[in-house]
């Protein structure tokens, strides 16, 4: 009995930490900032995904400023996309992904503010591929 509670513990921690690292891109929280997560490393892992419909998900990112973020971008369409960030950080960062490629890239916002990302493959941001970035 003893070694069935301890198991359901462990499962039961597990389930809290998979919950509080997970990130909505869809439903009623689709769009909303989210915080990023700290990683073990003292990282912000933040994930973004774009896809046919010319969005980032989500399109409001919070990050905290002097914090390394490390972002993953996951491209679920058959478009190229990127995630350019050229206010904020101490050099532009641009993360390109292809058509079903998933990318990394890591920045650290160094000043407190909103901060605008775009996806520059042309006509893109101007079909809506823009987000905003707020470093606290």
């Amino acid at each position: 009995m003893r070694k069935v509670l301890s198991g359901l513990a462990v499962v039961a921690g597990l389930a809290m930490t998979t919950a509080c690292a997970t990130v909505a891109t869809d439903g009623p929280g689709a769009g909303a900032a989210i915080p990023a997560p700290a990683a073990p490393a003292g990282a912000q892992q933040v994930t973004v995904t774009v896809g046919s419909s010319m969005q980032f998900a989500p399109a409001s990112l919070v990050v905290r400023a002097g914090q390394r973020v490390e972002l993953t971008l996951r491209n679920g369409g058959g478009l190229p996309h990127d995630f350019v960030l050229a206010d904020g950080a101490s050099h532009p960062v641009k993360i390109e992904a292809q058509g079903g490629q998933t990318a990394r890239g890591a920045f650290t916002v160094d000043t407190p503010g909103a901060y605008v990302f775009v996806c520059t493959v042309p006509g893109h941001a101007a079909a809506g591929m823009r987000g905003t970035l707020m470093a606290r």
